[in-house]
C-alpha cells in the first residue's frame, strides 16, 4: 500500500512540474538592434525594461513597438531613443530587456 501510495505521489509531482512550466523568454538588445523570431515560434510581448548599465531598469510601455505579437521570421527593431531613455544616467550603450511569452500552439 505504502508503495503504491509513494508511486502516484511521486507521478503527480512530476507530471505537475512538466505541465506547469514557464513559458517566459528572455531576450536583450541595444537600442537600434533587432531581433528575429525563429521558426515555429510565435513571440507575445510581455514586458520590457531599458537599462544604462546600472543596477536598476525601468520598465517601458508596449506602446513604443508598432506590434505585440511575433511570428516566425519577424524582426523586432528596437528603438533607438524613447523618452524613458532620459531617466537612465548613462544613455551611450541602452540595452532593453525584453520578456515575451511563447504562444500555447508553438510549446
Amino acid at each position: 500500500m505504502f508503495r503504491s501510495t509513494f508511486i502516484l505521489a511521486l507521478f503527480l509531482s512530476v507530471a505537475q512540474i512538466s505541465f506547469c512550466q514557464d513559458s517566459t523568454l528572455y531576450k536583450s538588445a541595444y537600442a537600434g538592434g533587432y531581433l528575429v523570431v525563429p521558426e515555429n515560434q510565435t513571440w507575445e510581448l510581455d514586458r520590457v525594461f531599458v537599462n544604462g548599465g546600472a543596477a536598476y531598469s525601468i520598465q517601458v510601455s508596449n506602446s513604443n513597438f508598432k506590434q505585440t505579437t511575433f511570428n516566425q521570421g519577424d524582426t523586432l527593431i528596437t528603438p533607438y531613443y524613447i523618452a524613458e531613455m532620459e531617466l537612465l544616467d548613462k544613455k551611450d550603450m541602452v540595452q532593453y530587456q525584453f520578456y515575451f511569452k511563447l504562444r500555447e500552439d508553438d510549446r
